[in-house]
């Protein structure tokens, strides 16, 4: 099904079952999203980037099953299950008869308005929240599954990996989303950090701080509404969901450095650190805010490459590029 008949499709309002007043559209680089009504409808794109590979019908059929499994975790009311875009006698429909030409992700629409990252804009997130998330977070890290094939991703030789393969894959970003200066900046203290700490780093392991994690916690991933929802967790790598704690904290708390909320940033890992009783993570925070901000910036880059996305929008993406590099740069100079 390639991504224009998609797109007519899911953006046609007769598609769907309950028939909306209207549909919306948003993507990402992995994703279209595709909200009508009290549902939202996720489509994965059919791309392969080596760390996500979502080429072929049967991968995005099991990846979409993995995002509902391990997304149930922290939110189960939001995820609601698979749906099927099937094809019978040249009509396309949705969950309806005939061959399966597609598979999304059905999940519960969510009030825009509420989103974190909105609220903070609009500096409606105090210290209260970012408390309750805070507790809500070392519970779901106390919780979270551990064992020693997941405590094996704290190992130093898997960090290096993972932070040599974002340097591999924004090499060619040099002089468009990241200076020279700040790429070798942010490689050179990134590896010596790892190199000067291994005991650190043990230390975590041994204390089980590895955990299957959320992988990917922004705060455009959390709303506040009638509860605290936290969603869309990275489902198609475990390599990169298991993890430090340390580094899910880190995240976070850089995504709202970048927003300009330094204190209710600092209040967040101070608050996670008192409830999870884990002092260490000061030893670890910025090398672990250095690398969640590099990785932004590689993921905006990686929309510039994106034939989807209008030219206008790669502005945009260019320009959160650039200030995530310089963010990740300010955290080691």
């Amino acid at each position: 099904m390639d991504s224009s008949t998609l797109l007519k499709f899911m953006l046609n309002l007769e598609s769907y079952p309950i028939k909306p007043k209207k549909v919306q559209m948003l993507q990402t680089h992995i994703s279209y999203l595709f909200t009508a009504g009290e549902y939202v409808y996720k489509v994965k794109k059919p791309v392969n980037f080596g760390f996500l590979n979502y080429s072929t019908l049967e991968k995005r059929r099991f990846y979409c099953e993995q995002e509902v499994k391990l997304n149930s975790r922290l939110s189960p009311e939001i995820y609601l299950g698979i749906s099927q875009i099937n094809l019978d006698k040249g009509a396309f429909s949705l969950d309806g008869k005939g061959g399966v030409k597609e598979y999304a992700v059905k999940m519960k629409n969510l009030p825009q308005d509420r989103m974190m990252n909105r609220m903070i804009a609009n500096k409606m997130v105090n210290k209260t929240v970012i408390r309750e998330i805070a507790n809500k977070l070392v519970e779901f890290h106390r919780h979270a599954e551990v064992n020693n094939e997941i405590c094996k991703y704290g190992d130093i030789k898997i960090i290096f990996k993972n932070i040599n393969e974002n340097f591999l894959q924004t090499e060619r970003y040099i002089g468009t989303s990241i200076s020279i200066k700040e790429y070798n900046l942010i490689k050179k203290n990134s590896f010596k950090f790892i190199e000067e700490n291994e005991a650190v780093f043990k230390k975590r392991i041994d204390e089980k701080r590895i955990r299957d994690c959320h992988g990917d916690l922004r705060t455009e991933h959390i709303c506040l509404s009638d509860r605290i929802y936290i969603f869309d967790c990275i489902e198609f790598s475990d390599r990169l969901r298991y993890g430090d704690v340390a580094s899910e904290v880190a995240f976070l708390a850089m995504d709202m450095d970048f927003s300009y909320e330094n204190e209710l940033s600092r209040y967040f890992v101070d608050s996670y650190i008192e409830l999870a009783n884990d002092n260490d993570i000061n030893k670890v925070i910025n090398f672990y805010k250095c690398y969640r901000a590099y990785v932004r910036g590689k993921v905006e880059s990686f929309k510039l490459n994106d034939p989807d996305i209008q030219s206008k929008d790669k502005e945009r993406c260019l320009y959160l590029a650039k200030r995530h590099f310089k963010l990740a740069a300010s955290y080691v100079s």
